[in-house]
């Protein structure tokens, strides 16, 4: 009905255009076939061109818009009965004329789509206006041959309408059937649409799980090389500093103009070792996919724990840290595990803070009514776009020889998956780089939760 809608009042007005034009143009004919009545019949067809300007009109308002299919008459009816008016001003039942009454059935009826009903109410119409039209000629008498003609237009008309009667009840059902089947696959295009986006939808979803399966079956098969490498070498290192215990009392007996030196040669040797049993202790934590004590805790808390730890590196670095947490933010975790994540990434943001005009770092939360996101951000130089999804591969690192193993953000991936969270990396270049950490708010329902890697 909508489009039946639309489609009528269109033509409605397109039609009213065109009569418009060609009613008052076809004065032509008159000029040849009655050119006594020639200016009667111009005056007829202005008239006739007149009455369609309010047709225009009311096709615009609510009634016309609820009424549209009034027009597929009235239009088609109005020059129909001008045109009657002008057979019946030549006084000629046998006048060519009533041609034109045709012409209204046949061209209007192909443009506006007549139902069976409005068929058969135009040509009712026309066929009553013809009759009108000759009543007085035929009731003052005419000749045999003229009464002939008559009948025979009479005739022609009625068999006119024969035809549009047959032809709106078959093109009403095949307008209807075209429709319909226009709908039909109009749906079927928006299903296979929808089925297309879902596609894409699950095809997104399978890369991303692939990539985070890839990325768990990495941090797995490191995990166990580790713990190897972790035995091999936790041994020497317990000789060495057995060995360097004892060598540090020997060391007692030495003059003393010699004890200084040696006792700095040892102090070296001890740093040395501290800073590759701090690597293997790294290892050890990446390695060890232990439950850890998880508790609810309050975050705040941990958080300004960290903090605290980190007070004298932030204040010798010029860091500013702002922190923006709420009391009781309570979430389910290993606090121990927390303040390692949060040096991290502290430490991070210190290193990418270096040689900034105003380093400074916020620390925010959000929060919804399973999770709690924690939100770290510094204004440091950015990660580049071709880095940031690999930052939590196992030693990736763009830091110089000597100044990381790039383990830390491995080490704080494996750590957020066994507290059943996450971690997320945004960057910009220049400008900015935020991490979030997501954590449950309560003890999650079934153990070994998938990890979460995202970028």
């Amino acid at each position: 009905m909508a489009e039946d809608q639309a489609i009528t009042l269109r033509n409605v007005r397109r039609l009213c255009a065109i009569a418009m034009v060609l009613v008052p143009g076809a004065c032509v004919l008159d000029w040849f076939a009655y050119r006594e009545h020639f200016a009667a019949f111009l005056l007829l067809r202005i008239l006739s061109s007149v009455c369609l300007v309010p047709v225009l009109w009311v096709t615009r308002t609510s009634w016309g818009q609820r009424n549209y299919r009034v027009f597929t008459v009235l239009v088609p009816m109005i020059p129909a009965l001008f045109i009657s008016l002008m057979i019946r001003q030549s006084g000629d039942p046998a006048s060519s004329y009533y041609a034109g009454l045709t012409l209204c059935l046949v061209a209007i009826g192909l443009m506006f789509h007549w139902t069976f009903k409005e068929s058969a109410v135009a040509l009712v119409l026309t066929f009553v206006f013809y009759l009108g039209a000759n009543a007085e000629a035929l009731w003052q008498g005419v000749s045999s041959r003229t009464l002939g003609t008559f009948i025979n237009n009479c005739v022609f008309i009625l068999l006119n309408g024969v035809v549009i009667l047959s032809g709106s009840f078959y093109h009403h059902r095949i307008r209807i059937r075209e429709f319909l089947t226009r709908v039909e696959v109009e749906q079927q295009r928006e299903e296979l649409e929808s089925r297309n986006d879902e596609l894409v939808s699950a095809l997104r979803q399978l890369r991303e799980t692939e990539s985070q399966l890839f990325q768990s079956e990495k941090l797995a098969s490191l995990g166990r090389m580790s713990a190897g490498i972790i035995h091999e070498i936790n041994n020497p290192l317990n000789f060495a500093n057995q060995a360097l215990f004892v060598l540090k009392k020997k060391g007692k007996h030495l003059p003393e103009d010699q004890r200084e030196g040696f006792e700095q040669i040892v102090g070296d040797i001890k740093e040395g070792i501290g800073r590759v049993s701090t690597i293997v202790g790294d290892l050890r934590s990446f390695s060890h996919a232990d439950s850890g004590a998880y508790e609810m805790l309050d975050l705040t808390v941990t958080v300004q724990n960290a903090e605290r730890l980190m007070a004298k590196e932030l204040k010798d670095s010029g860091v500013a840290l702002s922190l923006s947490l709420p009391p009781n933010l309570n979430v389910y975790g290993d606090r121990n595990q927390i303040i390692q994540v949060m040096i991290n990434l502290i430490q991070n943001s210190i290193h990418a803070l270096m040689r900034r005009e105003s380093p400074c770092i916020e620390i925010g939360f959000a929060e919804s009514t399973t999770q709690v996101q924690l939100i770290t951000q510094d204004n440091g130089c950015g990660i580049p776009a071709e880095n940031l999804s690999k930052i939590f591969d196992p030693f990736f690192t763009t830091k110089d020889v000597g100044e990381g193993m790039g383990m830390g953000l491995s080490v704080c991936f494996r750590m957020m998956t066994q507290m059943a969270g996450s971690i997320e990396a945004v960057s910009r270049l220049g400008e900015w780089t935020q991490f979030t950490l997501t954590f449950p708010k309560s003890p999650p329902a079934a153990e070994g939760a998938a990890p979460t890697f995202s970028t």
